[in-house]
């Protein structure tokens, strides 16, 4: 007779049963079977062959219950795994759409960091235009100073020239008419004369000299501190404001990027936090740690690349304000350096001055001392001989100016 897997597994179960129940129910068998003078069967004991139904019966039913609960199960599974799939699905979707966003963040801000690189670029341009004409127009307004300066000093040592010789020519007419008074005293009136002449001509050309000098010192020494003070100022003024508009466009720019980077922070963290509901519902924690750290990374890379933007932004500004300054000095040392020559230029021509006018005056010295020894017709030729002196005031005028 052919049995199925459940009639065997109950035949299998009844006999593991009857092989343990307890000695009182098994001490009938033997009693039986020696009452009798042949064995019964099974099938003739109705209580056993009921147990045995019932015994079947009973493990049919749990076979069913359990096949019933593993398709259950299995159901159970596929749906997992079917949301597992769909949650797979709509991180890659969210993923693809972060990486979009993120692209597109990156090209906006090569947008605004190419604009801004423009605009930090004209205006510094445009700063230095304006710090060139300035200075263009200060130098030129000095140079005016200088020049009329100049004039006023040339001016000034015309007049004390044209003073020295008038004094010498008195001095000459007076020591004449007091040779002509005591001609017998010849010789020592000559001697008085020459050194009366030589200390008034040696103290006129000290206080000429110094008071040449003091003014010139000062007139100089005014007009460059003058100058510089003005040239630093404008400059530092100029270079300030532009610094002062570039911080507050990049500070402005700065501000945008992190707005947008805040908006893009907070959309991160409502799809974190779907992905963390959703990951929940789908017992997917490993998966939501991944997301989240990547998500993390790109937005601390952004903010990394926003900070080293700023800071290449800050060493070029640096570097520009670096380059000015050095303008600076290279442009006040250049006036320096015309100062000083024009300064050399005007001592020079003063002390030639000087010394043409003593030469003059050491030549009307020896011209009267002629005039006095060889009498008064020589002198009337020295006075004579005196107009080609008077005509050389000119002439020395035309070479000052020229110079």
């Amino acid at each position: 007779m052919v049995h199925t897997r459940a009639q065997a597994a109950a035949a299998a179960v009844a006999a593991a049963h009857m092989s343990e129940m307890p000695d009182a129910e098994t001490a009938i068998v033997p009693h039986v079977e020696r009452a009798s003078t042949a064995p019964l069967p099974i099938a003739n004991v109705p209580s056993v062959a009921d147990h045995l139904a019932n015994l079947a019966q009973h493990f049919i039913a749990q076979t069913q219950a359990l096949a019933a609960e593993h398709s259950s199960v299995t159901q159970l599974a596929d749906q997992q795994r079917a949301i597992v799939e769909e949650l797979g699905e709509a991180l890659t979707a969210t993923q693809s759409r972060l990486q979009d966003q993120l692209q597109h963040l990156q090209m906006v801000q090569d947008v605004r960091g190419g604009q801004i690189e423009r605009f930090v670029n004209d205006s510094i341009a445009h700063a230095q235009e304006e710090a060139q004409r300035e200075a263009q127009i200060a130098a030129s307004a000095h140079l005016e100073g200088v020049r009329q300066k100049l004039l006023e000093m040339e001016a000034k040592i015309d007049g004390g020239l044209e003073n020295i010789s008038q004094h010498v020519q008195q001095l000459v007419e007076d020591s004449f008419a007091a040779s002509q008074l005591q001609f017998d005293f010849c010789e020592e009136s000559t001697r008085a004369v020459q050194m009366e002449v030589e200390a008034a001509a040696t103290r006129i050309k000290a206080s000429l000299k110094e008071s040449l000098e003091l003014d010139l010192q000062r007139a100089s020494g005014a007009s460059c501190l003058g100058y510089h003070d003005q040239c630093s100022a404008s400059l530092r003024v100029q270079v300030q404001k532009a610094h002062t508009n570039t911080q507050s466009e990049l500070n402005l720019q700065v501000q945008r990027q992190a707005d947008a980077t805040t908006a893009l922070r907070e959309q991160i963290r409502k799809l974190n936090v779907q992905a963390k509901r959703q990951a929940r519902k789908s017992d997917g924690a490993a998966l939501e740690t991944t997301v989240a750290d990547l998500v993390r990374q790109e937005v601390e890379e952004r903010f990394r690349g926003v900070q080293i933007n700023a800071q290449r932004e800050s060493d070029a500004n640096i570097k520009f304000r670096q380059e000015v300054q050095t303008q600076i000095r290279d442009y006040q040392s250049n006036s320096d350096r015309s100062i000083q020559a024009a300064v050399g230029e005007i001592c020079k021509t003063i002390r030639d001055a000087v010394r043409a006018a003593t030469q003059e005056t050491e030549e009307l010295k020896r011209d009267g001392l002629t005039q006095q020894i060889y009498g008064s017709d020589e002198l009337n030729d020295g006075g004579d001989g005196d107009e080609p002196a008077a005509d050389e005031d000119p002439a020395l005028e035309k070479r000052m100016q020229e110079a």
